[in-house]
């Protein structure tokens, strides 16, 4: 079986960043799922503290101080982190670097296309993770080039090379999980 790295998510740390933006249209809410980190809530409440890596309900991946130095120590490209709003050890973490999901072999379902601005309200059918590419990430952050969820709290999956899942695994970071993504083979063989 040939790992060709790991996707990583956290528990819910049972918040709202932008309640008030849950349900509405994905084109009046576009602006919220391209630009995350012009939306930081100022008045932002997260009610669970302890985690490393955890996500609020509406989607905004937020980090400790503790993840963004572990980063910043080993120098990956590609990974932003912006001030949460009322908690200076707590970020959002954004991830630049774009890897292509195959949507085609996972089966991924398209919802509620709307015309006015070319965009698919929902996106169901993430996991397990299948990748265009069947190679092996090289050490450091990605993000599939699709956004799951609905309307304003879509995301990409956040993945890592193989030797990075490895680094994160010897932290013991609180909350983070991480999943195996198999190659194209393996995976077929998995679903079959």
């Amino acid at each position: 079986m040939k790992t060709l790295g790991f996707s990583i998510s956290g528990p819910d740390n049972d918040s709202y960043m932008n309640p008030d933006q849950y349900g509405v249209n994905i084109c009046k809410c576009l602006d919220f799922v391209k630009n995350r980190q012009l939306h930081l809530n100022p008045n932002f409440k997260l009610t669970k503290k302890l985690y490393d890596f955890s996500s609020t309900y509406d989607s905004f991946v937020i980090v400790s101080e503790r993840f963004k130095q572990f980063c910043i120590d080993n120098n990956y490209p590609g990974v932003s982190f912006y001030p949460i709003p009322n908690y200076e050890t707590k970020f959002l973490l954004l991830v630049n670097n774009i890897v292509k999901f195959d949507t085609v072999r996972r089966k991924t379902i398209f919802l509620e296309f709307n015309s006015d601005c070319n965009e698919f309200n929902e996106i169901v059918g993430a996991t397990p993770v299948c990748l265009v590419e069947n190679s092996v990430l090289a050490d450091g952050f990605y993000r599939t080039d699709i956004e799951f969820g609905n309307s304003y709290a879509k995301d990409p999956i956040i993945l890592v090379g193989l030797e990075t899942g490895t680094k994160l695994k010897a932290q013991k970071f609180k909350g983070l999980y991480l999943e195996k993504v198999l190659d194209k083979y393996d995976w077929e063989d998995k679903t079959n």
